[in-house]
């Protein structure tokens, strides 16, 4: 139990450190190599298999917890392994006995993965792991079985301790191959007779084979037929022969001004190299450390495909697209574009005395909190000695329509008088105002009166902050300012930051490149466009430095925008020979990754954990809590 919850913790957190500071390429593909053999076969076959690391990430997402003994059936994906059953059925599917045969060869699979108690788990985590207890490696070979066309139960022994499990596999003769002198063991359910299979590697067991110790347990079958119908992704498999690589781009572009918005969305986009047709690809959309969202999208005739991603929030978001892989080739995870998405513009009006907007008067907080914006989008830690950069680029999204109707009047020039405190009057001239108002307003909306300056105490104004924290310690932030932070950051003061304003330089739909350098003698900034012309820079001396605290770059306005970043990439200049004092932790097959110092990766972890520990409690707790007592 405390091996798995270590294991999950360890690979959620360098999971999860990819995304929190951009670019996860999730870290390439997981490819391993199994030995199974066939009855009637005198050598061994080779068993390359393959998947993107995305797939990992999404099963180990998803709940753990068991309630009850029909709920493994919920860990038993055939879809997701069917390339495995395919594999094996090349070679079994002509002998006499190929039932039999192929259940026996996906137990000599599973027998070299190593015994360790975990819990249920789904059949990649068992494969990427390379460990599982009875139930995950039951669920794994009762998941390949049943991809590969066979009528499979789960076995739950009770009354012994610990609990054990095994699979039951119908066949319609006794086992050909059972061991010799051990009778062959059977239960029957539903009309059918099932025979024992054993997925742990105790012995050679074959079908039918039984442990002696299970003999006075007593045995709960668990039909399979809530099993994972359709799976987001699966695993590449091949015989005697390694898979060739392939690579998946993806992109973020506006939508085009052909589709009708009323919601906020973006086009995600790319392409499968070499180019497949008819392929899908998964995009996962993940928000706060975990899978918010999964897309579908087939390739055209040259293998691109196309989504429209809509949301409703504002927030930080980690897109990335992924494919299964076709014939020799294995799948592929695209790089990751982290997506800041700002704040959605909303419906208000202006009366003759002030400005309101339509919601629900009883939650007037709750209404006004999402238009406010997000105030810190992402924090980096970068450390000393570094330096890094980054591309970006701002898109439009777009925002809802209201179906307030509104109408556009105009008030009269006018004089008015006014009394001074002097008791004197004066006649001031109010000049012509056109306001909009609303009409027919629905039964569920209210005004809801805003602050006189509500709009200048929105976060809209994005920016990305070079933030000195202590003792030259930085750390790169993604924020959203309002007016009064923007006026704080620029003015004069006793800790002054150095500012590069790109409000007029940067451009919708365009790429641009920051890059930075934090040594001992110099802080340094240069904006480049996507042609690597400069733009802006700036630079900071040591006896400056000690007064700059921030170095900051304000981009644009980003109501009803999005920042899209990627390529992001963070190296020590501590060392003369900077390629002995980096680590990748990113797989670089799309010409793009992340690299991390070695001095910073400790305080990434840190931080990391942070994010990493509320999924991983709770998965803990549901496992701890309810996970049966089978091993």
């Amino acid at each position: 139990m405390h091996y798995r919850n270590w294991k999950t913790s360890i690979l959620l957190i360098v999971i999860l450190l990819s995304l929190f500071i951009n670019h996860v390429s999730f870290a390439g593909n997981f490819e391993k190599t199994y030995n199974f053999q066939a009855q009637y076969e005198l050598f061994s076959q080779k068993l390359y298999v393959s998947f993107p690391s995305s797939l990992y990430y999404y099963y180990a997402n998803e709940s753990h917890s068991i309630n009850g003994d029909s709920e493994y059936a919920r860990f038993i994906t055939p879809q997701a392994v069917e390339g495995i059953a395919k594999s094996i059925e090349e070679v079994t599917s002509d002998k006499p006995y190929s039932d039999e045969q192929f259940a026996d060869a996906v137990l000599s699979l599973v027998h070299q993965i190593p015994y360790n108690i975990t819990g249920a788990m789904y059949p990649i985590e068992t494969i990427m792991d390379n460990s599982g207890d009875c139930a995950a490696l039951s669920i794994l070979a009762a998941s390949i079985m049943k991809a590969g066309g066979l009528d499979v139960v789960l076995i739950h022994y009770t009354g012994i301790n610990p609990g054990h499990m095994n699979i039951g596999v119908y066949l319609p003769n006794t086992p050909a191959f059972h061991t010799l002198l051990m009778w062959p063991t059977s239960f029957n359910y539903d009309n059918k007779t099932y025979w024992t299979a054993e997925a742990t590697a105790k012995t050679d067991w074959k079908v039918g084979d039984q442990s002696e110790s299970l003999a006075n347990a007593q045995a709960i079958i668990i039909p399979l037929d809530s099993c994972e119908k359709m799976s987001p992704g699966e695993v590449s498999s091949s015989l005697d022969n390694s898979l060739l690589n392939s690579s998946l781009s993806i992109n973020l572009s506006q939508v085009s001004s052909m589709v009708e918005q009323d919601m906020r969305c973006l086009l995600i986009s790319g392409s499968i190299q070499p180019p497949f047709a008819g392929q899908n690809v998964t995009i996962y959309v993940s928000q706060k450390g975990s899978i918010s969202n999964c897309i579908s999208a087939l390739t055209g005739n040259v293998g691109n495909y196309s989504s429209i991603w809509n949301f409703t929030a504002e927030g930080t978001y980690y897109i990335t697209a992924s494919w299964s892989g076709v014939s020799d080739y294995s799948g592929a995870d695209s790089e990751t574009l982290t997506v800041f998405v700002g704040p959605e513009s909303f419906v208000e009006f202006q009366t003759y005395d002030y400005n309101y907007i339509y919601g629900n008067a009883n939650f007037a907080s709750y209404e006004t909190r999402p238009m406010i914006g997000v105030k810190d989008f992402i924090s980096v830690p970068l450390g000393q000695n570094v330096s890094f950069s980054y591309d970006f680029t701002m898109l439009q999204t777009g925002h809802s329509k209201s179906n307030v109707q509104t109408t556009t009047t105009t008030i009269a020039a006018s004089e008015q008088t006014i009394r001074l405190p002097n008791r004197q009057t004066k006649t001031i001239q109010i000049p012509e105002r056109t306001i909009i108002t609303p009409i027919d307003v629905p039964n569920n909306l209210a005004p809801l009166r805003l602050p006189d300056d509500f709009n200048q105490t929105i976060n809209s104004q994005f920016c990305f902050i070079l933030q000195n924290n202590q003792e030259n310690d930085y750390s790169l932030n993604a924020k959203g300012l309002n007016n009064y932070d923007v006026s704080n950051i620029i003015q004069d003061g006793e800790s002054q930051p150095a500012v590069i304003n790109a409000t007029e330089s940067i451009k919708e739909n365009t790429w641009y490149k920051l890059i930075a350098t934090i040594s001992e003698n110099k802080i340094s900034a240069f904006l480049l466009n996507s042609d690597g012309a400069p733009l802006e820079s700036m630079s900071a001396t040591p006896q400056n430095a000690t007064n700059t605290n921030q170095m900051v770059l304000l981009v644009t306005n980003n109501r009803d925008n999005a920042i899209i970043l990627k390529d992001f990439t963070l190296h020590s200049i501590n060392s003369t020979d900077q390629l002995q004092s980096t680590k990748k932790i990113v797989n670089t097959d799309n010409n793009s990754g992340l690299v991390i110092p070695a001095s910073a990766i400790p305080i990434i972890l840190v931080l990391t954990f942070a994010v990493a520990t509320v999924f991983v409690k709770k998965i803990k707790e549901s496992r701890d809590n309810k996970r049966k007592n089978v091993h």
